[in-house]
């Protein structure tokens, strides 16, 4: 998706399990199964496509158009935000309570580490222009994983 598309349409509200195939169905796209059942994620319950999808970084952009919502989702993995086109806006949690509101401005970059993690939230577009972000999750490579094994740091 170009950056001039638009993105698809998103009700407001989305329940996760819509995406999931609903509890105790096997996952489809843009859900893993964590064992103890479908995990959402973050770019399939916003209803965007990825960018990258790479085993160690997942990217996706985000747009919000003045006065619509994207709908409540939980990031699992750090990632980054960078906005393209900023906005005012407030995001919210799973009770609805206000976690920030403001205005964002284009090229603001924040990384959200694994201290926030999971992190469910919404997002309301307050203002008139459209907001535009693009968020990188950082997750860790298989081959990465693999090092930090015992058998595999050698003597130390």
């Amino acid at each position: 998706m170009s950056p001039d598309e638009p993105a698809p349409a998103v009700p407001d509200e989305l329940e996760p399990t819509a995406l999931a195939g609903g509890p105790g169905t096997a996952c489809g796209a843009g859900c893993e199964d964590d064992g103890s059942g479908p995990v959402v994620e973050p770019w399939a319950a916003l209803g965007t496509e990825l960018l990258v999808d790479l085993p160690g970084v997942r990217c996706w952009q985000e747009r919000v158009e003045p006065g619509r919502s994207r709908p409540l989702h939980t990031h699992r993995h750090p990632w980054v935000t960078v906005v393209v086109s900023g906005a005012e806006g407030v995001s919210t949690d799973a009770e609805g309570r206000v976690i920030v509101s403001g205005r964002v401005d284009a090229g603001t970059v924040r990384y959200n580490d694994a201290s926030v993690l999971p992190f469910t939230h919404s997002l309301t577009n307050t203002s008139d222009e459209t907001l535009v972000m693009v968020a990188v999750e950082l997750r860790e490579p298989p081959a990465a994983r693999a090092a930090d094994t015992p058998s595999e740091r050698g003597p130390g």
